[in-house]
C-alpha cells in the first residue's frame, strides 16, 4: 500500500473509526477499576512507520523495563519489524508484525493483535506515534487500561480520539527521542488535562549497540573484492545516496554525490567509496558511479542481504554519508562517524544520536516542510535546502570525523 492511499484511508476512514474507539474506551474506563499509580504493568510500545524512530526510541524502551520490572511488548508494520530487531531488546514472542497490505489484511490483523494483547497481559500502551490514526486504533484494540500518547490538545485538525489516558504535548522544539522519554514521564504522574509532562526533558543519547559479527564481514569483504582491488590498508568511506522511493525530496543532488566521492577517492589511495542503496533506488546508484568513473568506487547495491549486513558495513567504514534515512539511525549502532544531511526535515528533531554524527542543515523560511502537522506531505518539487549543503561542508565534517579507522582484516 502507498503511502498516498495510507494518508487517504487515514482520513477518511481512521477519523470516525477513532470516534467510536474513543467513545467505547471512555465507557471500559468507567467500568474498571484504575490501576495504581506508577504501576504500568506490562508495557505495549507502538511505532508503526518509522524505521529510525524505532532507533531514537531505544534509551526509552530500555527505562521502561526498568520502570515496570517486565519484558515491554512492540507493535510494528511487517515491513519496518528488520529495524527493530536491530536493537536486541525484544524476544520475537514480544513483537507483533502489523500488515499493511490492504484493508482487508489490516482488519484481520487487528482481531490477531487483540488476542495478542490479551495473552501477553498488556496493561499499558506507549504510542510513539505522531498524530497517526491507526496507532490510537491499536491502543484501543489492545485492552490497555492506560494508554499514553501524543495528543493535539486545542490545535485544530490531527483529530485521533479522545482514548488517552495520560496526555503528552508534543514539542516540536525538542528531539523526538526526548519527547518519548516524555511518554513515560506521563506514565510516572497522575492524568492531567494540561499540556504536559511539566518537568525538564530527560537525557536520552543512544546507549544501544550492535555486535561485530565475523561471518558477515567475511561475505561483505568477499562482495568488495569481487568488485574492486582493495587497497591492503583500505578506509571504506560509504555513501547512502537514495532516501527511498516515498519522499524523494530528502535526496541530495546526484551530481554532489558524484563530486564528493571523486574527491575522496582523490584525497587518498586507501579510499575506497561504497555506493549503498535499497535496490528501487538502483537507478541513481548507477548514474553516480558512472559519473565517478574510477574503479575505487562499487556500486553495492543487492550485495548486502538485510539489514543486519548494513550495521557490519558500518563497523568496516570509517564514515557514512547519507540523506535522512533509516541508514543514519541504524549507523549509530556501531562506532562509525556519520553525515547526515538535512533539508525539507529538521535535525532538531530527527537528528542520529550517536557520539559520531554530525548532521548538516541549511535552514530556509520554508524549512522544514514535512512535519507531523502535515503528515510529512509537502507539496516542495525543488529541494533548495538541501542543494545549499556544498561538497566543501561534507568534506569538511568528514575529515572532522576520520578517525584512521581500517577495514579488519
Amino acid at each position: 500500500m502507498n503511502l498516498s492511499t495510507m494518508r487517504r484511508i487515514d482520513a477518511l476512514v481512521g477519523r470516525p473509526l477513532c470516534l467510536l474507539a474513543g467513545a467505547w474506551a471512555r465507557v471500559v474506563d468507567r467500568l474498571q477499576p484504575k490501576r495504581q499509580q506508577g504501576d504500568p504493568g506490562r508495557i505495549l510500545f507502538v511505532e508503526l512507520s518509522e524505521m529510525g524512530s524505532t532507533i531514537l526510541a531505544a534509551p526509552t524502551i530500555q527505562r521502561a523495563r526498568a520502570l515496570s520490572g517486565q519484558q515491554p511488548c512492540f507493535v510494528i508494520f511487517e515491513k519496518n519489524v528488520a529495524s527493530l530487531r536491530l536493537l536486541g531488546l525484544f524476544d520475537e514472542a514480544d513483537i507483533f508484525c502489523f500488515p499493511d497490505t490492504s484493508l482487508v489484511d489490516m482488519a484481520e490483523g487487528l482481531v490477531r493483535f487483540r488476542r495478542w494483547c490479551r495473552d501477553r497481559g498488556v496493561t499499558t500502551v506507549v504510542d510513539l506515534e505522531l498524530f497517526a490514526r491507526v496507532s490510537s486504533l491499536l491502543s484501543v484494540a489492545s485492552g490497555a487500561r492506560q494508554r499514553v500518547g501524543f495528543d493535539n490538545f486545542r490545535a485544530e485538525g490531527l483529530y485521533r480520539g479522545n482514548h488517552l489516558t495520560h496526555r503528552v504535548a508534543y514539542n516540536p522544539y525538542q528531539h523526538m527521542s526526548a519527547n518519548f522519554m516524555a511518554l513515560l514521564d506521563a506514565l510516572e504522574g497522575p492524568a492531567c488535562d494540561e499540556p504536559g509532562p511539566k518537568r525538564e526533558p530527560r537525557s536520552s543519547q543512544q546507549v544501544v549497540g550492535a555486535p561485530v559479527k565475523l561471518d558477515r564481514q567475511e561475505h561483505l569483504r568477499a562482495e568488495l573484492e569481487a568488485r574492486c582491488a582493495l587497497p591492503e590498508d583500505a578506509r571504506l568511506m560509504v555513501l547512502n545516496p537514495e532516501a527511498g522511493a516515498l519522499l524523494p525530496i530528502r535526496n541530495w543532488p546526484r551530481g554532489r554525490y558524484v563530486e564528493l566521492a571523486q574527491r575522496l577517492l582523490e584525497e587518498d589511495p586507501r579510499n575506497v567509496v561504497v555506493l549503498m542503496g535499497v535496490p528501487d533506488g538502483h537507478d541513481t546508484i548507477r548514474e553516480i558511479h558512472a559519473g565517478v568513473g574510477d574503479p575505487r568506487c562499487v556500486d553495492f547495491v543487492g550485495c548486502t542481504r538485510d539489514l543486519d549486513d548494513v550495521l557490519q558495513l558500518c563497523h568496516m567504514a570509517e564514515v557514512l554519508v547519507t540523506n535522512d534515512s533509516g541508514p543514519a539511525h541504524f549507523a549509530t549502532l556501531t562506532p562509525v562517524g556519520v553525515v547526515t544531511l538535512f533539508g525539507p526535515e529538521t535535525p532538531v528533531l530527527y537528528g542520529p544520536r550517536g557520539p559520531r554524527a554530525v548532521n548538516l542543515h541549511e535552514p530556509l523560511a520554508c524549512s522544514p516542510c514535512l512535519t507531523a502537522f502535515n503528515h510529512r506531505n509537502s507539496g516542495c518539487t525543488d529541494n533548495v535546502c538541501l542543494q545549499a549543503i556544498t561538497v566543501e561542508q561534507v568534506l569538511e565534517a568528514v575529515h572532522g570525523l576520520a578517525a584512521g579507522r581500517r577495514l579488519p582484516a
